[in-house]
């Protein structure tokens, strides 16, 4: 037990020896089917490290889970977890507790049979027959999201869903085939992309160095005759504007990126915009950059920047992924202190305290996942944390996984 890096989060740390019903998974307990990495002392442990360099390391256990409030009386089930002992970057510095992975579920190598539905939604709908957890949606929000199994969110829908073709190959690979600023080519081919895969465990959307390249220069182009968009490029960061009306919005004078897909089976290429209010972040008053970084190796990881204000639907079952403009749920920080409590049920939370992101699983199940991301890993990760650590501040945020929504 115990933590030897873990940061001050949301909820305090979870002790398993006082619970009646949680329970490390030993390793001589493991299924045919399960993966464990053995530790000295008998428990599987797991690691996990991200694009920009956070990581997270622990050991598995499993425990009572239920849906909802208690007064619901909905059905427990045992969902397996794990808990963290150590943390670095951005799970030290953030207030969410953990992380919840949605990624699909890979067969064994022997079988001849397609990817599972991640497995905390088979876990928790496997008595819901009348649920079909294939399917699954995420819409994103500026400052929170909700989570449907089941279908999408489509009462939030301000468009009409674009279906792509997707292959689960342990992540949601996609199959771009082109990339325009306003009429201006990024990329003309899909072999310029790389793999790409959606990924929304990762804030910014990186790409290839050349198409990187490439997205500067056109932006600079498209400007150029169009009035500088209403902006000053910044002197000390390429990939910031300052904007000349500091309340503005880049979204009515940047250009609109597009992005071509293979669409799902039967159906043509697709096209999705991409519009500035996504793409670019506000960093400081009226400074503007984008949330599109240079990926370290030749693939593409389109992330949370992709999916802002988009519910985006994972059909496993019709292997297709959609898209859908969308005016997505925003949620308040949930109160940590009992002037939070008082303030926020009288409805006087300072407006200048941006919210933290709070996920809803059909608007019942509520969990705080790390800024408005969930990450496709394989489990449901809970932190196992020390009371009486410092939380340290991150100071390198241009590139940082989460730093764009924190």
């Amino acid at each position: 037990g115990g933590c030897d890096q873990c940061g001050h989060h949301l909820e305090p740390a979870v002790d398993i020896s006082k619970s009646s019903t949680a329970h490390w998974q030993h390793c001589n307990e493991v299924t045919r089917n399960e993966n464990c990495q053995c530790s000295q002392d008998n428990r599987c442990k797991y690691s996990e490290t991200y694009s920009e360099g956070s990581a997270i390391s622990g050991h598995w256990f499993k425990d009572q889970v239920r849906i909802g409030d208690s007064f619901q009386n909905n059905t427990p089930v045992e969902v397996k977890m794990g808990c963290h002992d150590s943390e670095n970057k951005l799970f030290y510095t953030q207030q969410a507790n953990g992380i919840m992975g949605l990624a699909p579920v890979m067969p064994a190598a022997w079988a001849n049979e397609a990817a599972d539905p991640p497995e905390i939604l088979s876990y928790l709908f496997r008595h819901k027959k009348h649920i079909d957890h294939r399917i699954f949606s995420l819409c994103v929000g500026e400052w929170g999201g909700l989570l449907t199994v089941g279908g999408p969110s489509s009462a939030y829908h301000t468009g009409g869903i674009t279906w792509m073709k997707v292959t689960t190959l342990g992540y949601y690979v996609v199959h771009p085939i082109s990339f325009h600023v306003d009429s201006l080519m990024v990329a003309a081919s899909p072999h310029e992309y790389g793999k790409t895969i959606v990924d929304s465990g990762t804030t910014l959307t990186y790409i290839p160095k050349a198409m990187f390249s490439r997205l500067l220069l056109n932006i600079d182009t498209f400007c150029g005759t169009h009035h500088s968009c209403a902006a000053e490029k910044d002197q000390t960061n390429k990939n910031c504007w300052r904007m000349n009306d500091a309340n503005g919005s880049p979204d009515e004078t940047f250009p609109t990126l597009h992005l071509s897909f293979q669409g799902a089976t039967g159906a043509g290429d697709q096209t999705i915009p991409w519009k500035p209010r996504s793409y670019m972040s506000e960093r400081g008053y009226g400074i503007w950059c984008l949330s599109i970084a240079e990926s370290s190796n030749h693939d593409t990881i389109l992330g949370i920047s992709w999916m802002l204000h988009r519910d985006t639907i994972f059909d496993m079952g019709s292997k297709r992924l959609g898209m859908a403009s969308a005016h997505c749920p925003n949620h308040q920080k949930v109160p940590t202190t009992l002037w939070e409590r008082l303030t926020a049920s009288l409805g006087l939370l300072d407006a200048k305290h941006r919210p933290w992101s709070i996920l809803s699983l059909s608007l019942v199940l509520v969990t705080a996942a790390a800024t408005v991301a969930i990450r496709p890993s394989r489990q449901w990760r809970q932190l196992c944390l020390p009371p009486d650590n410092k939380a340290v501040r991150q100071t390198e945020r241009q590139t940082d996984t989460e730093a764009l929504l924190a």
